[in-house]
C-alpha cells in the first residue's frame, strides 16, 4: 500500500463529504494498492469499499488470488461469481481521480525508475538482435518474451518494417518483413505504472535519417518547455511552433504529441489550451513524430529538470540541446 496515495484519497473523500467510498478503475487500485483487479480485458474483477476500514470485494473465482497477491493483508467480502455487484455510490466511476495520481509519491517514483530502466534494456537487447527479414510479429513476440521475463507485461507493442513505417502511426504487429528501417513502440506496464518508448531502426535509409532529425528537433522544444510552472497547453503550443520551424506546420495535428504519463499510457493528453500547470513529481512523455519517425521517452520531472525514465546506456545517442537522446541504431547485431 502507498501511505501517500492513501492520504490524497482520504483528504479527497473528506473534502467531498464521503464517508465511505468505492474504488473500481483499474488505475485507482493500482495507485493506492500496487495490485490489479483485471486479467488485463479491461473488466474489473474486484473493487475497494473505503471507509473507517479498507475491505475488498471480489467473487470466489479471484478471491484466494486477490487475498494472496493482489491486495494482502485486506478484509475481503466474497460474492458469487454470477451476481457480483456493481460497486454502488459514490465510486470512481463517477469521480474522476486523475488529479490526485498526477504527482507520483517517492514510492511510485522509485517503482517507476525501476521499470523504465528495465523495460528500456529489454527493448534495446531485443532491437539490437533483430534482423532485417524478421517479420514485424517476429520482433513483437520478442519484445514480449523479453519483457515478461523481467515481470513486465507489454500493454500495447507496435512494429513497423520499411512496408508500412511511412503509411501508419499506430502500425500493429503485421506478417511483413522488417527491411532497411521499422520502429519498435513499447508501453511497459508493472505495478500500475506504464513506461512508453520508442526506438528505430534504419540501416542505409536517409529518408528516415532526415525526418528523424527532425522529430529530435520538436522533441528538444518540448523537453525544454517542460518545466515546473508550465502547461500543458503551452508545451503544445511550443511544439506546434517547433514542427513549422522543421517544415512540417500541420504534422502535430497527425497524431497526438504526448503529455502526463504515470498509472496509464497517457494520464492527461497535451492539447490546445489545456490548463493544467505542470508539477515536479509528475512524469511526461512526448513522442513527436512524422511519417517514418518518431522518438519517445519516460521522463520524471523534477525541480532541477527532466529524469529520463527510459534510458538504455547500451543504445547509441546523439546530443540534442546538450541532452542525449536514442539515436537511430545503424547497425544489427543480429
Amino acid at each position: 500500500m502507498d501511505p501517500e496515495a492513501w492520504n490524497r484519497l482520504r483528504r479527497f473523500m473528506e473534502e467531498m463529504g464521503f464517508g465511505r467510498f468505492f474504488v473500481a478503475r483499474p488505475e485507482n487500485f493500482a495507485w493506492l494498492l500496487g495490485g490489479e483487479n483485471t486479467l488485463g480485458m479491461g473488466e474489473s474483477v474486484a473493487y475497494l469499499e473505503v471507509g473507517e476500514e479498507v475491505v475488498v470485494h471480489t467473487t470466489r473465482v479471484e478471491h484466494p488470488r486477490i487475498a494472496e497477491e493482489e491486495a494482502p493483508g485486506l478484509p475481503v467480502r466474497v460474492h458469487p461469481w454470477y451476481a457480483f455487484p456493481p460497486p454502488p455510490s459514490p465510486s470512481d466511476l463517477e469521480h474522476d481521480l486523475t488529479p490526485l495520481r498526477l504527482v507520483l509519491s517517492s514510492r511510485a517514483q522509485e517503482a517507476f525508475r525501476r521499470l523504465g530502466r528495465e523495460a528500456a534494456g529489454a527493448v534495446g537487447e531485443v532491437v539490437r538482435q533483430a534482423r532485417t527479414d524478421w517479420k514485424e510479429c517476429e520482433l513483437a513476440g520478442a519484445l514480449a518474451e523479453a519483457l515478461w521475463a523481467r515481470g513486465i507485461r507489454p500493454l500495447l507493442l507496435l512494429v513497423a518494417g520499411e512496408e508500412r513505417l511511412f503509411r501508419h502511426r499506430h502500425p500493429l504487429p503485421k506478417d511483413r518483413p522488417l527491411g532497411r528501417a521499422f520502429m519498435a513502440v513499447a508501453c511497459a506496464y508493472r505495478g500500475g505504472l506504464v513506461a512508453n518508448l520508442t526506438r528505430m531502426v534504419a540501416l542505409d535509409h536517409p529518408e528516415v535519417e532526415a525526418r528523424y532529425r527532425r522529430v529530435l528537433e520538436v522533441e528538444r522544444v518540448a523537453l525544454e518547455a517542460s518545466r515546473p510552472g508550465a502547461t500543458l497547453g503551452g508545451v503544445l503550443a511550443a511544439i506546434q511552433r517547433a514542427y513549422g520551424e522543421v517544415g512540417f506546420p500541420g504534422a502535430w495535428e497527425e497524431h497526438h504529441q504526448g503529455g502526463v504519463g504515470g498509472f496509464r499510457s497517457r494520464e492527461v493528453l497535451a492539447t490546445p489550451g489545456h490548463p493544467l500547470a505542470l508539477e515536479a513529481g509528475m512524469a511526461l512523455a512526448w513522442n513527436p513524430s512524422l511519417a517514418g519517425a518518431k522518438v519517445e521517452d519516460t521522463f520524471l520531472l523534477t525541480e532541477e529538470g527532466l529524469l529520463n525514465l527510459t534510458e538504455d546506456a547500451s543504445w547509441p545517442t546523439v546530443a540534442v540541446g546538450g541532452r542525449g537522446r536514442p539515436d537511430l541504431l545503424r547497425h544489427l547485431h543480429g
